[in-house]
C-alpha cells in the first residue's frame, strides 16, 4: 500500500503519471520542442521581409513593417507550455492558439499583401512554407492527443479532484471551530442559567446589576460586529496552511500571532495597542499575497471581497474604534463588577426573572445552531470520507497499487 498526505499527493501523482507516461510525455515534448522552433522560423521569417524594404515605396514601406510586426506579435500570443504544465488542457490550448494564429496571419496578409506584393514573392513563399510546416505539426499533435493521450488525460483528469478534497477538509475544520465556538456558549450560558436559578431567593434589586447586563450585552454584540469587520478567515486559514506547507515565504510574518489570531481573534486585537500594529501587519501581508497573482487560489470574488475588505478596516479605522470600545466596555464591566461586590447588593428578583427569560431564549437558539452546524461537520465528514474512498480507488486502478490518502485535519 503507498500512503501519502493529501498536501503531498498532487506532486507524487504527477511525478507518477510521468514515470508511468514517460515515452507518451517524451512524444510530447519532441511535438512541442518542433512547434517552438518552427514558431521562432515565422518570426524570422516575417523579419526576412524587412530586408525587401529597398524595394518598396514608403508608402507600401509602412504596411511592410506593420505586416512584420503583426505576425512577430501573433506568434508571441501563442503560449507553449512548460515541461512541468504539460497536460491535455494546456496541449487543446496550445492547438487552440496555433489556429488563431493561422488566421491572425491570413487576415493581415489579405488586408497587407497586395500593397507590395510583387517586391516580396520569395518571403511570402517561405512563409507559406512555414505555416504549412507548422500546421502540419499542429495536425500530428491533434492527432497524437486524441489516438495516443487518452490514458494520460484519464489520469491528468483525477487531478481535478483533489481541490473538492480540500474544499471538503476546509468545511470540517471551520465547522468544527463553530461547532466548538457554539458549545462554549451552550457551556457558558448554561452556567449562567444555573447560577441565575440558584441564585434567585437571594437576590435583591439594584440597578447596577441591570448596568452589568447591558455592558455584557453589548460586549457580546460588538464581539459580533468585530468578527464581521474580520470576516475573512478562510483567507487567512489558507495563508497559515501554505505557510505551513511551504508554498509561499512570506519575511517578518508573525506566525504565532497568525496562529492564535485564528484561535481568538478579539482577544488578540484587545490584548494589542492602540494601533493594532501586529493586526496590521497581518493584513498588509494577506493583501499583498492576494495583490501579487492570488498565491492563494481563491476565487476571484472572494479575493476581491477580503482585499476590500482590508482597505475598509486601514480606511475606516472602524476595527480599531470597536477594540478600544470594546476594552473601555471590559474595563466598565469590571467596575460595575467591583461595586456589586464591594456594595454587597442582591440582584432585584424581576430583572433576575428577566434575565433567566433572556438566557432561556438564547439558549435555545444556540442550541439550534449547534444541532444544525452539527449537522453539517457530519454530513461533510461522510463525505470527505465517501470522496477519498472513491478517489483513492480511481487512483489505484492507475497505479496499479492500493492507495491511502491521509487527511489531516487541523482544529
Amino acid at each position: 500500500m503507498i500512503e501519502v498526505q493529501l498536501e503531498d499527493f498532487e506532486d507524487f501523482f504527477k511525478e507518477k503519471i510521468n514515470i508511468q507516461f514517460f515515452k507518451t510525455r517524451k512524444a510530447i515534448r519532441k511535438i512541442i520542442s518542433d512547434i517552438r522552433n518552427q514558431l521562432i522560423d515565422i518570426k524570422i521569417c516575417a523579419d526576412h521581409f524587412l530586408e525587401s524594404s529597398d524595394r518598396i515605396d514608403e508608402k507600401s514601406l509602412r504596411s511592410l513593417n506593420l505586416f512584420s510586426d503583426r505576425i512577430k506579435n501573433y506568434v508571441d500570443e501563442v503560449e507553449i507550455p512548460e515541461e512541468e504544465d504539460i497536460s491535455h488542457s494546456n496541449l487543446t490550448e496550445l492547438i487552440s492558439s496555433i489556429k488563431r494564429l493561422f488566421k491572425s496571419i491570413n487576415e493581415i496578409a489579405r488586408k497587407s499583401l497586395p500593397k507590395f506584393q510583387k517586391e516580396v514573392q520569395t518571403e511570402i513563399k517561405e512563409l507559406n512554407y512555414r505555416t504549412r510546416k507548422l500546421q502540419k505539426r499542429q495536425v500530428f499533435l491533434e492527432t497524437f492527443l486524441r489516438k495516443k493521450y487518452g490514458d494520460v488525460k484519464n489520469a491528468e483528469d483525477l487531478l481535478k479532484k483533489i481541490p473538492k478534497l480540500f474544499t471538503l477538509k476546509e468545511n470540517i475544520e471551520h465547522s468544527k471551530i463553530d461547532l466548538d465556538n457554539f458549545e462554549k456558549m451552550l457551556k457558558e450560558t448554561k452556567i449562567g442559567l444555573e447560577n441565575l436559578n440558584s441564585g434567585l431567593i437571594q437576590l435583591e434589586k439594584n440597578e447596577l446589576f441591570k448596568k452589568l447586563e447591558d455592558e455584557r450585552d453589548k460586549l457580546f454584540k460588538l464581539n459580533i460586529k468585530i468578527n464581521e469587520e474580520i470576516a475573512f478567515k478562510k483567507a487567512l486559514k489558507k495563508l497559515k496552511f501554505e505557510l505551513d506547507k511551504g508554498t509561499i515565504h512570506i519575511s517578518n510574518i508573525n506566525f504565532n500571532y497568525l496562529r492564535d489570531f485564528l484561535k481568538d481573534p478579539v482577544k488578540m486585537l484587545s490584548n494589542e495597542s492602540k494601533d493594532l500594529p501586529q493586526f496590521s501587519a497581518l493584513l498588509v501581508h494577506l493583501r499583498h499575497t492576494l495583490e501579487d497573482g492570488n498565491k492563494l487560489n481563491l476565487k476571484t470574488d472572494t479575493k476581491n471581497k477580503t482585499i476590500d475588505q482590508i482597505n475598509k478596516i486601514f480606511d475606516d479605522k472602524i476595527v480599531h474604534e470597536y477594540i478600544e470600545e470594546f476594552k473601555e466596555l471590559i474595563n466598565k464591566t469590571n467596575k460595575i463588577e467591583e461595586e456589586i461586590k464591594d456594595a454587597g447588593l442582591s440582584e432585584n428578583l424581576k430583572e433576575i426573572k428577566n434575565k433567566i427569560s433572556i438566557n432561556t431564549a438564547k439558549l435555545e437558539h444556540i442550541q439550534a445552531d449547534l444541532d444544525r452546524k452539527n449537522k453539517d461537520y457530519m454530513k461533510y465528514l461522510e463525505s470527505l470520507k465517501e470522496e477519498r474512498e472513491s478517489f483513492q480507488n480511481l487512483i489505484g486502478e492507475v497505479l496499479q497499487d492500493e492507495v491511502k490518502i491521509n487527511i489531516t485535519l487541523e482544529f
